[in-house]
């Protein structure tokens, strides 16, 4: 039973991590402590392990690297750029007049517009 597997888990990790029961101890009653510790958990750690991994695993990109290799870019890339700038330009423009496109809406974030609302790029306009 799945209830009975963390039981003994929180248990295990209870009796034997002293840092354990001193976190716990601490946020049981504290919502501040609470949310800090959450927020440490969710947000800043794992934020922090990804950039250590990204610098770790390629420490030679920087700014300027950066910058070259957009500037760089072919031409299908600065196309499709300039063509996902226009579309959500197109989007956000119906969200500013009150537009009801729930649809167009879902099907975008599925990744099955165009852009307007005939399904192409032709009209858009930015």
């Amino acid at each position: 039973h799945i209830g009975e597997r963390t039981t003994r888990a929180m248990s295990w990790i209870w009796e034997k991590s002293s840092t354990w029961r001193w976190i716990v101890r601490g946020t049981r009653g504290n919502p501040l402590a609470m949310g800090v510790f959450t927020a440490t958990t969710m947000f800043a750690v794992p934020i922090g392990i990804g950039t250590l991994v990204m610098n770790g695993t390629n420490p030679e990109m920087d700014a300027a690297k950066i910058e070259k290799l957009r500037r760089d870019a072919g031409l299908d890339t600065k196309i499709m750029q300039d063509v996902n700038k226009r579309r959500l330009g197109v989007l956000l423009g119906e969200v500013q007049r009150g537009e009801k496109g729930d649809e167009r809406w879902k099907a975008a974030l599925d990744g099955r517009t165009s852009g307007t609302t005939s399904g192409t790029s032709k009209g858009v306009r930015l």
